[in-house]
């Protein structure tokens, strides 16, 4: 905030975005958006496992079909916990899927969240064993032609067994017409290897005439994709993982386009030291978090309604099902030094491998100068209600914190806290300002600064990008800066900018998101909708 006002701090999202599904005849296309266009896609007419009517198809197995008007039903089999993809594509046109089942189970797609096409995609977990209706139909029934329908359990992408890979071998293969094919029609090789958790593996796959696509299918059948590993000099893909499960993992092989042929080697090494990995979350990612607002000042002037920013964060993470019951919120009085010290000490204690700690400020923020502490001779400070908290002081608070991390502070200066999210791996932060400009309260939006304002909007939902339930770093980065620019888009932010000799200039607010560099990268899931159940859903 100005020092008479405030800037608000907000954003988070993430998504985890799934490719489509691989099948015994067909499989993953692996990277979400991989899809080829809807003109581009014909119905595979050559694959035996493809039938023309309706009837039952079971996991692993594709069939084709044509819609004449009307829709065209099948059944497939399921049992309770397990995790299904199911893809419906057609170069002809808009494509519906609809899917019901026991216990008025019932969930329906347009368009995938991949983008790109019209064709649609559910991945769903079944709630009960027994035969669940597969729909296909056209928007608005309007259009008729060929259809490809697909069904999977990512958990077994190959339930007709798959060649064995160990850590430390190359193996060479070949992309052939033969081949089992994607659910957009790539052809694709399965490799299963066994691994453990908390190892660090990198998967490269690379060809000579193949722009590749490498999945890895995780046991409880989450997805991690990569298309171009180095997109301005080849188009080999690579992963680099923190295996999060003991089991056995799928790794697929495949090509961007559909019909690509070709040989290509497949490696599993251990990842070197210095590379920075992703940590798949488990679908049961819980927000630990410690959310502080200050409004009720008494040694610095008050500030307007940052004290709700704080409570309003708590409750959008309770409504959407993600807040820990160990969740703190600090407001005003409350908000002192020892408190949030014993409060980030007591989450850190509570939170598993797959939680995430976030740590949300709102309210004064200030810069002090002839410090020692940083090269500019200044140093940056959230304001708590009884003293003010410098910059690297949080940074010593974090030091013991190995856990996911998204800092979101809304204040004056608050680009400064950098240091904190730099530190380590896997940590996001999101301010309202540059370390050097003043943030604004955000009056007009009925909060007390526009980051919370924004903020608190996306961990409503509006930071699912592609429907998933589940928030990714990058949809997270994307939501913020684009919500952020769209509302200054006629009219900037004005405020003001102050040096390291306190000398104030005409400046202006701009979001600042940092990942760390890619310490914490782009597809990494920050939290998962749900995912606490209702007997543990926080309370106020």
């Amino acid at each position: 905030m100005t020092k008479a006002g405030y800037l608000s701090a907000a954003a988070m999202a993430a998504v985890l975005m799934l490719a489509p599904a691989a099948a015994q005849t067909f499989s993953p296309t692996a990277d979400t958006g991989l899809s080829a266009s809807k003109q581009d896609r014909k119905p595979d007419s050559s694959n035996r496992a493809m039938r023309s009517s309706g009837g039952a198809i079971a996991l692993g197995e594709g069939v084709s079909g044509n819609l004449d008007r009307g829709t065209a039903t099948y059944t497939l089999e399921g049992r309770a916990g397990q995790r299904v993809r199911i893809a419906l594509s057609s170069s002809q046109f808009d494509t519906v899927l609809r899917m019901t089942g026991p216990g008025g189970f019932s969930e329906e797609n347009d368009d995938a969240p991949s983008g790109g096409t019209l064709n649609s995609e559910i991945e769903t977990v079944l709630p009960a064993d027994g035969t669940y209706r597969l729909v296909v139909g056209a928007y608005g029934n309007q259009g008729s032609g060929p259809f490809r329908l697909a069904a999977m359990d990512p958990a077994n992408p190959a339930p007709g067994g798959a060649a064995a890979i160990a850590m430390g071998q190359t193996i060479t293969g070949t992309l052939r017409q033969n081949d089992q094919t994607s659910l957009t029609g790539q052809y694709v090789d399965y490799y299963a290897f066994t691994g453990r958790a908390g190892e660090s593996v990198t998967f490269d796959l690379g060809a000579p005439e193949v722009d590749t696509v490498l999945s890895v299918y995780l046991p409880d059948g989450r997805q991690e994709s990569n298309d171009d590993y180095n997109a301005s000099e080849s188009f080999d893909s690579r992963l680099s993982i923190t295996l999060p499960t003991d089991g056995t993992y799928h790794v697929a092989a495949s090509s961007f386009s559909p019909g690509e042929t070709g040989e290509y080697s497949l490696t599993i090494r251990p990842a070197d030291t210095s590379v920075r990995t992703v940590r798949p979350a488990s679908g049961n990612a819980r927000v630990f978090a410690l959310s502080v607002g200050v409004a009720d000042y008494e040694r610095i002037s008050p500030l307007n309604r940052t004290d709700e920013d704080a409570t309003r964060v708590t409750a959008a993470l309770r409504d959407a099902g993600m807040l820990a019951p160990e969740s703190v919120t600090l407001v005003n009085a409350q908000a002192t030094r020892e408190n949030f010290a014993e409060a980030l000490s007591s989450l850190n204690a509570a939170m598993g491998d797959d939680d995430l700690l976030l740590v949300f400020f709102s309210g004064h923020g200030e810069k002090v100068e002839n410090m020692t502490t940083e090269r500019d001779g200044s140093a940056e400070t959230i304001e708590l209600f009884d003293t003010a908290l410098f910059d690297y002081e949080l940074a010593e608070m974090f030091e013991n914190i190995d856990a996911r991390t998204l800092l979101v502070i809304d204040a004056c200066f608050a680009g400064g806290f950098d240091n904190v999210v730099r530190q380590r791996n896997n940590r996001m932060g999101i301010f309202s300002s540059d370390e050097d400009v003043l943030s604004l309260v955000a009056t007009g939006e009925k909060a007390g600064g526009y980051i919370s304002h924004i903020f608190r909007a996306a961990l409503e939902g509006g930071a699912d990008l592609n429907g998933d339930r589940a928030v990714e770093a990058g949809e997270l980065s994307e939501y913020m800066r684009r919500e952020f620019y769209t509302m200054v888009l006629e009219e900037p932010l004005a405020t003001d900018a102050e040096d390291f000799r306190d000398t104030q200039t005409p400046g202006w607010q701009h979001i600042i998101v940092d990942r760390g560099g890619d310490g914490m990268p782009h597809q990494q899931v920050l939290m998962n909708m749900g995912s606490v159940t209702g007997e543990r859903v926080a309370r106020r």
